[in-house]
């Protein structure tokens, strides 16, 4: 049998070969696109840009911060104008279309605020929502407490912690550790 080319066999079939599209982005415009991917899901998700803001969740700051660096960046306009329909990059998105004619707790309750200030979450399993982590208003109490200032009349009580310590050397009184019951009662 005659050597036949694979490209005349092709062609006697009557089948055309299209060149494999190959890869015309580089990895960085590939990971600047993914990161707006996230951006857009969330727009989409919630119905408004991501925000900066102490009182946020974690993810919605990260996002705010990513949405805030793609726009900085002078490829970012002309890579995106594809998947930029709600214009995030140019900052036009609205955040929340009604938001006057809703009152303060209904807003809250849209934002997934609830009553004790701190996001809440139908669902169990959601990842989003930070548990066993302190507020940031419990971590200003906190501070505060740990924020002593120097006894004004401390001349007053020092014989009383003399006298302790010499109880303690003397065997009179016992330090003791405490358990596991770490307050503390008047």
């Amino acid at each position: 049998m005659a050597d036949i080319d694979e490209d005349e066999l092709l062609a006697d079939l009557g089948l055309e070969i299209t060149p494999i599209k190959t890869a015309s982005r580089t990895p960085r415009e590939e990971r600047i696109i993914a990161g707006f991917e996230d951006v857009l899901r969330f727009y989409q998700t919630h119905g408004r840009a991501p925000l900066h803001g102490e009182g946020r969740d974690i993810f919605e700051r990260l996002y705010a911060v990513r949405l805030d660096q793609l726009r900085q960046l002078p490829e970012a306009p002309t890579l995106l104008a594809g998947l930029d329909a709600p214009g995030l990059l140019a900052g036009n998105a609205s955040a929340l279309a009604n938001a006057q004619d809703l009152d303060e707790d209904a807003l809250l309750a849209d934002l997934g605020i609830g009553v004790n200030g701190r996001l809440e979450s139908t669902d169990q399993n959601d990842m989003t929502v930070l548990r066993h982590v302190r507020s940031t208003a419990e971590k200003r109490a906190a501070e505060e407490i740990a924020d002593r200032t120097p006894c004004a009349d401390f001349e007053a009580f020092k014989p009383l912690f003399e006298q302790v310590a010499r109880e303690l050397k003397s065997d009179v009184r016992k330090a003791l550790r405490f358990g596991r019951d770490t307050s503390i009662a008047k």
